[in-house]
C-alpha cells in the first residue's frame, strides 16, 4: 500500500536557494525550515503562520511574536494569517492576504508576497504528504514565472503521520485518504478556466 503514500508525496533533496518558504499548518514544518536557515541553505526564511499557530511561535524565541500576538488579537478571525521573514537585516512579519485557507490561497498570497522580488529558487517545507498538492498548485499559479522549487518534507520521524503500515492505524488512513481525495479535487480544479479556479475552491472548502 506504500504506493498510494507515495504517489502524495515529494521528496527533493534540500540545496543552497534564495528563500526557504514554510507553509502554515504544523509546527515541526517550522522548526524543519528554521534548521535549514541556520544551516545556511538560504539567506531568506519565510514562515507561513495561521491563527492558531502564533502561540505555539513562543518555544522558538523569535524576534517580535508580542507584537504579532497583539496584531492577531485586534484582527478579525478569518483575517488572521501572516508572513513572518528573517533574514540578515533581522525580522519582519505582515498579514498574508489571504483569499480563503487553503493550500491554493496560501499558494496565491506567496506569489503577490514574492512580486516585490522574485528569487530563482524556493525551498518550499511542508509534511511529506501535503507536497504532491503543493507542488501541482505551485505550478499552476507560477505557469510562466522562471523558478525552481525544491520540496523538501520535514523528515520522517518528526511528523505524527508514518509511512510504514499506515492503513494499520486509524489516524493515518484518514489522512491519507483525506489528501488523495483533496489531491484529486486539486488536480480536477486547476485544470479549469482561471477565472473559474477560485469560486471552484471556494466550494470544495
Amino acid at each position: 500500500m506504500n504506493w498510494l503514500y507515495d504517489r502524495l508525496t515529494r521528496n527533493d533533496t534540500p540545496k543552497p536557494a534564495d528563500l526557504i518558504f514554510v507553509f502554515a499548518g504544523r509546527m515541526e514544518r517550522k522548526r524543519y525550515g528554521l534548521e535549514l536557515y541556520r544551516a545556511k541553505l538560504a539567506p531568506r526564511l519565510l514562515l507561513s503562520i495561521g491563527r492558531f499557530e502564533v502561540s505555539k511561535m513562543r518555544p522558538f524565541a523569535l524576534e517580535k511574536m508580542d507584537e504579532l500576538t497583539a496584531a492577531r488579537d485586534r484582527i478579525p478571525a478569518e483575517k488572521r494569517h501572516f508572513f513572518y521573514e528573517i533574514d540578515g537585516c533581522g525580522v519582519r512579519w505582515e498579514q498574508a492576504r489571504m483569499r480563503r485557507w487553503s493550500t491554493y490561497g496560501e499558494v496565491l498570497a506567496l506569489k503577490e508576497y514574492l512580486e516585490r522580488g522574485t528569487p530563482h529558487r524556493i525551498i518550499a517545507v511542508s509534511s511529506d504528504l501535503h507536497l504532491r498538492r503543493i507542488a501541482v498548485t505551485i505550478e499552476k499559479v507560477f505557469r510562466g514565472v522562471p523558478i525552481d522549487v525544491l520540496y523538501c518534507p520535514v523528515p520522517a520521524g518528526r511528523s505524527p503521520i508514518h509511512e510504514d503500515g499506515w492503513w494499520r492505524r486509524s489516524r493515518d488512513r484518514s489522512y491519507v485518504l483525506l489528501e488523495t481525495v483533496k489531491l484529486a479535487a486539486y488536480g480536477l480544479i486547476l485544470r479549469m478556466p482561471d477565472r473559474l479556479i477560485p469560486r471552484l475552491m471556494r466550494l470544495k472548502n
